[in-house]
């Protein structure tokens, strides 16, 4: 493929969306599509906006998508609901599940060459032993899975019939994705935490990525152009407690120093859901949150290193780089971090 080949991105006006968008742009990519509904805020894209080629299209209207993948060789699939609320049970199953189904049909209809599904760490199979989790793990249902995690898992099916059917496919599985985008959605939010100065944190440990590093490997399994790739996307392994350290230091605030029991935070989880049903908000704790935030994940991220030649950012770097920014644009409800 060249840089004038027609790629669509579905979520463009979203966090990973907006900043594979960009880096395609910078990179020299013309023919750069994207889908967003009416009155979608573009305020991620800053410049990059305008270099879009634009489709009012949504994932739950399937005769939209098909419009809107006329003429298009190469799909990346960044958009995705990211919810850990029990309320959204359904909605993750239309957006993610539905909607991808929607996207691949549309897709072979119009003979799409190529899929690129950005998946999660969450469709893949996780324990909590501090084994190595990598590609190859299977994912298996169970009391510690979230319908976040169903609807991914779900969704990534639908991709691998599309190859089936016809399609080239490949898939990454970004661990947490950690950067600047809207400060009150997402893991930007835990920046607004670490600046209240909390007094404790969660026991378990994760994976962190930063956001550039997630559009830096789409564009690199994009220049690949191989069948049935697959990339576990993981800058570094740490537990919630030198997170939340690290953070809390960038932000100039004192960082959390007592372990809070499981039971304590599900008591927590349990007082925000009471508050939301008379507030109608997103409730900031969960049990499904709670459930993941005590589990010990440790990801394996040497395919994309070996394979892809993939080499990631020092988390310290993202986390200072995206509090300086958090500090600089909090009144603005939003920042963007330089490619």
């Amino acid at each position: 493929m060249d840089y004038q080949t027609p790629i669509l991105i579905t979520g463009a006006t979203g966090f990973v969306g907006s900043y594979t968008a960009r880096l395609l742009l910078q990179q020299g990519y013309t023919q750069v599509h994207a889908l967003r509904r009416p009155g979608s805020q573009l305020t991620l894209l800053g410049a990059a906006a305008d270099k879009i080629i634009w489709h009012e299209a949504e994932l739950e209207d399937y005769f939209s998508l098909e419009a809107a993948l006329e003429g298009i060789d190469t799909v990346i699939h960044c958009a995705a609901l990211v919810s850990f609320a029990p309320r959204d049970k359904e909605k993750l199953l239309t957006i993610n599940r539905k909607g991808t189904q929607y996207l691949v049909d549309a897709a072979l209809f119009q003979k799409v060459r190529r899929l690129i599904h950005v998946s999660s760490v969450a469709a893949l199979g996780r324990n909590n032993h501090g084994h190595l989790i990598s590609e190859s793990s299977k994912w298996e249902d169970g009391k510690l899975v979230s319908n976040y995690s169903r609807s991914k898992f779900l969704a990534e099916l639908e991709v691998w019939r599309g190859q089936e059917e016809g399609m080239s496919v490949a898939v990454v599985y970004p661990s947490i994705i950690l950067g600047a985008g809207h400060w009150s959605e997402g893991t930007a939010k835990m920046f607004a935490y670490a600046q209240q100065s909390p007094s404790y944190y969660p026991s378990g440990s994760t994976g962190v990525i930063d956001v550039r590093d997630v559009a830096k490997a789409i564009l690199m399994t994009l220049k690949r152009n191989e069948k049935n790739d697959r990339f576990l996307l993981n800058g570094t392994n740490l537990s919630y407690q030198e997170l939340l350290n690290q953070m809390a230091s960038a932000l100039n605030a004192s960082p959390p120093r007592k372990p809070l029991p499981k039971w304590g935070a599900l008591m927590l989880a349990l007082l925000e859901k009471i508050r939301t049903l008379f507030t109608g908000d997103s409730p900031l704790l969960t049990p499904e949150t709670v459930r993941a935030t005590y589990q010990n994940y440790v990801y394996d991220s040497r395919h994309s290193e070996e394979t892809l030649g993939m080499t990631y950012r020092d988390v310290t770097t993202t986390i200072e780089e995206t509090a300086t920014l958090f500090k600089a644009t909090e009144g603005e409800r939003s920042g963007v971090l330089g490619l």
